[in-house]
């Protein structure tokens, strides 16, 4: 044990604490718990105890609830938090990433982590992919609702097999498709990958649209018929030599990223025995009108899903989805849409 570890945990020893605290601390068997707060808050730790002790006493004072604050629950509670916060910055001084499961082992806080690495001032990678992917579905709610003002749309929950980031409904006549959204910078490359999983929504659902911002897409190698066998066996020949090439620039690189995981992704679906046909999103919006989407997948790249935009007159949504398409994660942001967790 090293002598910095040693003299925080004689430290934690010597915080007083009030009987609240100690009797939930008791109660719940978090003694491990609080040594592990106490040694993140280090020589802080008796401050930071002081004055959770005096903010869960004041939360009491103005609760007028019936049911009672239980001051060492919400005391303790704080500690963790602030002890959280600082383990975050902690693992961003050594470059490293903080996980949910990380907190909850020397914390005991159940957080969100874009919360929590806000409060600790600074953007956690999770917050960005929100960012895009709400800006996104923002941007094609508005656009569904102008184009057929009379369906309902759902969000299907993860655990219930099967989730496509939007599902339309529309009543007389009765029809249902389903929407992935993929909320890429222009550069990135719509890959085999994101063909096969739209491929499963049109499976289960019969009509799948695949909206996107990215300008490259490999649909233009399989034709109008895709078959997943084809898409595996030829996707992975394609991405491991995309993987094998050096990587100079960031765009390089990031496509190399988008190459590794599309492998992954391919390598496990092997046993994918899928085929359907695609369509244009001219022919997807002509068959709703008339009340039979058609049974297939439909691609929108971005500058296609942009002009659509315009075209709606939702001039503001078009420029939400050109900065998901031009801006990098890091400069991304938005005034108006929620970052924190996934819109639905």
């Amino acid at each position: 044990m090293s002598t910095i570890i040693r003299e925080r945990e004689v430290l934690a020893k010597q915080v007083k604490l009030n009987i609240e605290i100690r009797n939930h601390v008791k109660r719940y068997n978090l003694n491990e718990k609080l040594r592990s707060i106490f040694n993140l808050l280090g020589d802080d730790a008796q401050d930071v105890a002081d004055w959770a002790q005096d903010e869960a006493k004041r939360r009491a004072s103005e609760d007028s609830g019936t049911k009672k604050t239980n001051i060492g629950a919400v005391a303790f509670d704080l500690m963790g938090y602030e002890a959280a916060i600082r383990l975050v910055k902690l693992n961003h001084s050594r470059g490293r990433l903080t996980t949910k499961s990380d907190v909850r082992s020397k914390t005991g806080q159940k957080v969100e982590m874009p919360v929590l690495y806000r409060d600790a001032g600074m953007r956690h990678p999770q917050e960005a992919r929100n960012l895009r992917h709400n800006m996104f579905h923002e941007a094609f709610l508005a656009l569904i609702m102008h184009l057929f003002p009379d369906v309902t749309t759902s969000v299907p929950s993860t655990g219930e097999g099967l989730t496509p980031d939007l599902m339309v409904h529309h009543e007389s006549p009765d029809w249902t498709i389903s929407i992935e959204y993929k909320g890429y910078r222009s550069l990135t490359l719509l890959s085999e990958s994101e063909l096969l999983k739209a491929m499963r929504y049109q499976s289960a659902y019969g009509t799948a649209w695949l909206v996107t911002t990215t300008m490259k897409s490999v649909e233009s190698i399989y034709g109008r018929n895709l078959n997943a066998q084809e898409l595996i066996e030829r996707g992975l020949t394609r991405l491991k030599s995309m993987y094998r090439r050096r990587a100079y620039t960031s765009e390089q690189r990031e496509n190399r990223g988008i190459a590794k995981k599309g492998i992954s992704h391919l390598e496990k679906q092997k046993d994918l025995d899928l085929k359907c046909r695609l369509y244009t999103v001219d022919e997807l919006l002509e068959s709703m009108r008339n009340g039979r989407p058609v049974k297939g997948l439909i691609i929108t790249t971005g500058f296609e899903f942009v002009d659509m935009l315009k075209e709606a007159d939702l001039g503001d949504k078009a420029e939400n989805v050109l900065k998901v398409m031009k801006l990098p994660t890091s400069t991304l942001h938005s005034d108006t849409v929620t970052s924190v967790r996934l819109i639905g």
